[in-house]
């Protein structure tokens, strides 16, 4: 029995060594097929950048922009500021304040519905969620509780998107809290919205899964794929929010099989 003992913990031990690996070579990839043409010029700091984020967050906030990039991609570099020495600096604002104002002009984003992408503009659409003040533990449940088909999945990923989107938003309430960023739930709703009105339209019903395997974050295997198959960085993306969410909502049982359904 003690012997049984040692050689599963060692298993554990060397299998979570093995995956943290994976994730690094992962990330090494991203960097070399990513390469600046010009290196960040690291100076001027700008005091207003962070407060001028927000600011544009709030302003677009009234719908969802681009899939809720906006928020997104803002809440990956706001954490990276506040947990590095990079400095703000005014280039830097320049360019997320062009990337956020281009979510904006682009609209919701597309939706896959009978094989065809197509945007829904929720102006006029029935509302059918519940709105709540969004928790990490309300992000985990509107995700898993909500429905979808296969094959209208596999074209537009838009359940990884409610993920991300929602870990973004209480991630950036969390460490932002009073600025009045509970504005930006709303378009998470607004999005989900679209996707029951995109299910209603979809003809054709399915009980296909979307993969053939079991991938989970928490094994190498999943890390294996992701070298192969980057879908530019969705990988981590997914998995980073997934397990964050269940991690801050202090749920140790993290559904693989729902989990799957954006893969």
């Amino acid at each position: 029995m003690c012997g049984v003992g040692i050689d599963s913990s060692f298993r554990r031990k060397t299998g979570t060594q093995r995956v943290r690996n994976l994730i690094y070579q992962n990330l090494d990839k991203t960097v070399e097929e990513h390469e600046n043409s010009e290196k960040y010029r690291n100076d001027k700091a700008y005091n207003d950048c962070r407060s001028g984020l927000i600011e544009l967050l709030i302003q677009n906030s009234g719908t969802a922009n681009s899939l809720g990039h906006d928020v997104i991609y803002a809440y990956y570099m706001l954490d990276l500021l506040t947990r590095s020495d990079v400095s703000a600096t005014a280039e830097l604002y320049q360019a997320m304040k062009k990337l956020l104002e281009g979510f904006r002009e682009s609209g919701p984003g597309y939706v896959t519905t009978n094989g065809e992408n197509v945007v829904i503009h929720p102006d006029g659409l029935e509302t059918k969620v519940e709105r709540f003040k969004l928790t990490p533990a309300m992000v985990l449940d509107l995700f898993h509780g909500f429905s979808r088909m296969p094959q209208m999945e596999k074209n537009d990923m838009q359940l990884g998107h409610i993920l991300t989107h929602g870990h973004a938003i209480v991630q950036l309430k969390q460490a932002f809290n009073g600025d009045g960023l509970d504005v930006l739930d709303e378009a998470l709703f607004t999005r989900i919205d679209i996707l029951n009105f995109a299910n209603q339209l979809e003809a054709v019903s399915s009980s296909a899964a979307v993969s053939e395997k079991s991938w989970s974050p928490l094994e190498a295997s999943y890390w294996e794929q992701a070298l192969s198959d980057n879908w530019h960085g969705h990988y981590y993306k997914y998995a980073f929010s997934y397990l964050k969410l269940n991690r801050m909502a202090e749920r140790n049982f993290v559904d693989i099989q729902k989990f799957n359904r954006i893969l």
